[in-house]
């Protein structure tokens, strides 16, 4: 999202085809946890604690609807999704069932 004349990118219109979407994030570690092989636990914890930590200073408490790459910061983007919320929670029941001694 920018402020050029560059029809592919200005003023939102990459809306979608540039930004990640966060929903998304949870149904894709639900798959790779019933993967079921053991490295995938530690990826979906590492997503998980960085998904936490946008939690902790969303001044929304919640999830966005969009980031950059690599989960950077998207001006343009609703601060607070309840649909990518609900799906990483899916995905962080998956895990307590999976591990339960995990706090």
């Amino acid at each position: 999202n920018n402020n050029t004349d560059d029809f592919a990118t200005a003023h939102g219109l990459n809306y979608h085809q540039g930004p990640e979407w966060v929903w998304p994030v949870g149904y894709l570690l639900r798959a790779l946890l019933q993967s079921g092989r053991g490295h995938v636990l530690n990826f979906a914890l590492e997503v998980l604690q960085r998904l936490w930590e946008e939690l902790h200073f969303s001044l929304w408490a919640g999830l966005p609807e969009l980031t950059h790459a690599f989960g950077f910061h998207c001006p343009a983007s609703c601060p607070t999704q309840a649909w990518s919320a609900a799906t990483v929670l899916e995905a962080l029941e998956d895990v307590r069932r999976l591990a339960p001694s995990l706090p």
